[in-house]
């Protein structure tokens, strides 16, 4: 099968502090990711540094960092489908198969190692990290920005929670894809319109999350979709 590359830089090319253009220091990250479609694609995540600010961070693509689950080769709608047939009742052997005719390619170890980290991020203490990651955005840079995502696996969805400047993931919940309201209160623990919320990467408008994220937040946040996959 032909490898297809996808390159990624920052969604915003200005720095948040001094706002002077960003430039290319380094490839993050270069990962050839399984999708549940069966393809593989190389996604390379590249990094920007400011030229002025006297700093070590790097800015990254949001887009890139939430194609691949944290640490593994798997798109998050992958680990996802895992979980859920885990939660099925589904034997490891019974998801290798399911996945082998998918083209998806992994041992049962690894099915039970992607269980393990998917039920890990699921039960962080969600509000007590995106606090503190509030906290250290507004100490950096004096504002908050965050990426939010949303997959739907069979009849759920998978919300996750990202700090834009570091792109550690927040908060990883499940909602039946009925449940707005429950969606609406889960949001509404973190988001209302008086956070200094500037930018938020998220899916496109035609998403069920983005009318209710549009409501709770700040009016001026600029939306910025992610780049078309």
């Amino acid at each position: 099968m032909k490898e297809i590359c996808k390159v990624y830089k920052p969604e915003i090319l200005a720095c948040p502090i001094c706002k002077s253009k960003l430039a290319y220091c380094y490839t993050i990250s270069n990962k050839l990711v399984y999708f549940t479609s069966g393809k593989r694609m190389r996604i390379k995540n590249l990094g920007y540094k400011c030229p002025n600010c006297e700093d070590d961070t790097v800015y990254v693509s949001q887009t890139a960092n939430k194609l691949c689950f944290k640490g593994y080769s798997y798109s998050v709608k992958v680990v996802a489908t895992i979980s859920l047939m885990k939660e099925q009742g589904r034997s490891r052997d019974y998801i290798c198969d399911y996945l082998y005719n998918k083209g998806i390619e992994i041992s049962d170890r690894n099915i039970g190692n992607l269980y393990a980290k998917f039920k890990e991020f699921e039960n962080y203490n969600y509000l007590e990290k995106i606090q503190n990651a509030y906290q250290n955005m507004m100490d950096k840079y004096g504002q908050i920005r965050l990426s939010i995502d949303s997959v739907k696996v069979f009849d759920e969805y998978i919300i996750m929670v990202y700090d834009y400047f570091t792109s550690e993931l927040l908060a990883l919940k499940r909602f039946k894809v009925d449940n707005e309201e429950g969606l609406r209160t889960f949001f509404g623990e973190f988001l209302n319109n008086e956070l200094k919320l500037t930018v938020l990467t998220t899916i496109r408008k035609e998403a069920v999350i983005h009318p209710i994220l549009r409501e709770l937040c700040p009016k001026n946040t600029k939306f910025i979709p992610y780049v078309k996959f």
